[in-house]
């Protein structure tokens, strides 16, 4: 074999294991923890099993599993079993046997819905955070977050660090993580909830850290804490409702963070239409069908097909529930792609949290579900109350986690933690070496020599430049990085009319 290509293909196999080496270890949300003990475990065609967790809350919950689908932990705000009292400030985190992590307790919420979201550290497989926000002005206002580490404890981990403020003002009660572009770092997404707000926050998370960008002002301009996001499958779409009557769309570009294409599929702040008080949003699998869920006396299940030019006028009624009294309901995509629904039983005078010991019945025993969310109308299958959940009982909440498997936008501008090499046959076009490298490093073509005046640039993480110069005609030209941190980069070359990109790494020294 020609010496060159072989040098190009250890090259590729040394890339292969460094995408393994900095890209996170997988990580799945094929388990539920929430309401009052829940504990589901999905497959790929339904739930596989149920059992008995230590979740007692209303609202707030969200669990990660591993790649092979076990359980690795979950938390939730507020808990009533371990403070035996209804505290707004208090949430938990659990291990896999159900038990209070380490240093677990005292994690500051404000007892909503959808106030916490669990993520992998992109720098480390055994770190996590957990994001959580604080969304009235008196309790806990603004966005925290916390670490796990579950390298401690012989697997089942510790909490080392907790209630790190990022934001002290109110934010709305949904925070939302998506992946970003390149696979392995995330975006993470919330709306001010200041008074007359319409700014759409943006907060990334990479292996150096976590850095707030700046915020958008975009959207409908809210004053209240129930505004919630969900993100299409394949994270390129933003819906937003408020409860006072918004349903609106963003377009979200992973490479970036910015939102774009705002519109309206429904802006009628101030109506006294029960129907229109917005409460939970759900994608189907295609991205096609939007699902929304209300709150108030009566609870309201919508479907609307994105793809009428009017969504609004494609609405389809699904279900209304009005006995017992039902303030909401909360709907999630599942692994197996239906959507679930949980309804907190309400006595008809007061929002029962914690349920009675005597309170169990259809309603908060049960998950409803759509079987098919990717057809139109009822056709859809929407079956209320058609999950049984032996043990425990359902509030308002279901987990707020992402999905975890999501990968990256392949051949976008950010997918620099792709395998090999990415345009024009530069496999056999060029050789970096050395690579990883400490201050500098060479560039070789296989074929010839570089045009006069070849362009180079140097690429971080978030595809922000960090490099640039000139290569004048030289075989073996020598570029200079020592000012570069340790990590990955990408080399982009301009040689007359060929573009090359190739990753480089910057070797801790």
């Amino acid at each position: 074999m020609d010496p060159y290509k072989m040098k190009v293909i250890k090259h590729v196999i040394y890339f292969i294991l460094l995408s393994c080496a900095v890209t996170n270890a997988q990580f799945t949300n094929w388990n539920w923890a929430f309401g009052d003990s829940c504990g589901i475990k999905f497959n790929s065609t339904g739930i596989d099993s149920s059992y008995i967790t230590s979740v007692n809350a209303r609202g707030t919950c969200a669990s990660i599993s591993d790649a092979s689908n076990n359980l690795l932990f979950y938390a939730s705000s507020p808990d009533y079993n371990i403070w035996n009292s209804f505290n707004y400030e208090r949430g938990a985190v659990y291990n896999n046997n159900h038990q209070v992590m380490q240093n677990g307790l005292y994690i500051k919420t404000s007892a909503w819905y959808h106030e916490m979201v669990i993520l992998p550290d992109p720098g480390n497989a055994n770190e996590f955070y957990i994001f959580t926000s604080g969304v009235t002005s008196t309790i806990n206002p603004g966005l925290r977050y916390s670490k796990v580490d579950l390298s401690q404890n012989g697997g089942l981990g510790a909490v080392t660090q907790k209630n790190i403020l990022l934001y002290p003002n109110p934010i709305n009660d949904g925070l939302l993580a998506i992946k970003h572009g390149n696979g392995r770092d995330w975006w993470l997404i919330y709306k001010h909830s200041d008074f007359q707000s319409d700014t759409i926050q943006t907060l990334l998370v990479t292996p150096n850290g976590i850095t707030i960008t700046a915020g958008q002002p975009l959207g409908a301009f809210i004053e209240s804490g129930f505004y919630r996001f969900a993100m299409n499958p394949g994270g390129t779409v933003l819906a937003g409702i408020s409860i006072r009557s918004v349903i609106e769309l963003f377009d979200f570009d992973r490479c970036t963070g910015l939102l774009s294409n705002h519109r309206y599929i429904r802006n009628n702040i101030g109506s006294t239409d029960l129907k229109e008080r917005f409460w939970s949003v759900e994608f189907s699998s295609s991205g096609r069908y939007l699902y929304v869920a209300t709150a108030d006396w009566t609870s309201y299940l919508f479907q609307f097909d994105l793809q009428n030019a009017q969504p609004w006028q494609s609405k389809v009624l699904l279900d209304s529930i009005d006995v017992p009294l039902a303030p909401a309901s909360t709907i999630r995509r599942a692994p197996d792609n239906r959507i679930y629904r949980s309804i907190a039983w309400n006595n008809g005078t007061s929002f029962n949290y914690p349920y009675p010991d005597t309170a169990w019945n259809i309603y908060n025993t049960h998950l409803s579900v759509i079987n098919y969310p990717d057809s139109g109308g009822l056709v859809c299958d929407y079956q209320p109350f058609s999950v049984f959940l032996p043990g425990c009982r359902t509030y308002l909440g279901l987990p707020n986690n992402p999905d975890y498997t999501l990968g990256p936008v392949i051949g976008s501008p950010c997918d620099t933690l792709s395998v090999g090499i990415i345009e024009n046959e530069a496999t056999e076009q060029l050789v970096v070496a050395p690579n990883p490298f400490k201050d500098q490093f060479k560039v070789t073509p296989i074929h010839g020599v570089f045009s006069a005046n070849t362009k180079y640039e140097i690429y971080d993480m978030l595809f922000q430049k960090v490099g640039e110069g000139r290569i004048d005609g030289e075989n073996n030209a020598m570029i200079r990085a020592e000012n570069l941190l340790p990590g990955v980069y990408l080399l982009k070359l301009f040689s007359g009319t060929k573009p090359f990109r190739v990753k480089i790494v910057k070797a801790d020294n």
